[in-house]
């Protein structure tokens, strides 16, 4: 498993190909820094603010926002009503960011081994987690609690967190 040690922090988690965009993925998080790092820091803000401080960039570079079977008809199996943050359709490249629920992080390895066409799936996640009462390590905490599953990962031939 490779780890960094600069910003923004990210490790694969698998690894069978090489996911064509992590170069640009980690530019973009950097060149986000102080905006990302605002939204992860505050209590309550929500994804979807995080979604749009990134969104023209990815969309520049051909990925899709906001995708589900409507946008992108071979995304999800019919009668699937799934929907990734960003599909990026010739690499084949799903993003999900997420603020800090671990039950939506369980959820989109299954979306992202459920797609037919997703064989890179990317977790955008905040390096700290800001609660009511105390900043927890949530990226940590992720890599941690799904550095040991393998099995789904199979369905997919790479999985890459990034720290926010």
């Amino acid at each position: 498993m490779e780890i960094s040690q600069e910003y923004p922090p990210f490790r694969y988690l698998y690894r069978t190909a090489d996911n064509p965009v992590d170069t640009l993925l980690f530019q973009t998080v950097l060149g986000n820094r102080e905006a990302l790092a605002e939204i992860r820091n505050t209590p309550f803000r929500k994804s979807i603010e995080a979604e749009r401080v990134i969104a023209e960039e990815l969309k520049k570079n051909g990925f899709l926002h906001s995708v589900t079977n409507k946008k992108y008809d071979t995304l999800f199996n019919k009668g699937l009503n799934f929907e990734v943050d960003f599909f990026h359709p010739q690499h084949q490249v799903a993003i999900e960011v997420e603020k800090g629920e671990i039950n939506n992080v369980w959820k989109n390895i299954c979306k992202f081994a459920e797609s037919p066409v997703i064989r890179h799936g990317v977790l955008l996640v905040p390096v700290i987690r800001q609660g009511q009462l105390n900043a927890t390590e949530y990226y940590n905490n992720t890599i941690k609690r799904l550095g040991s599953l393998q099995r789904i990962y199979t369905l997919i031939e790479s999985l890459l967190i990034i720290g926010y």
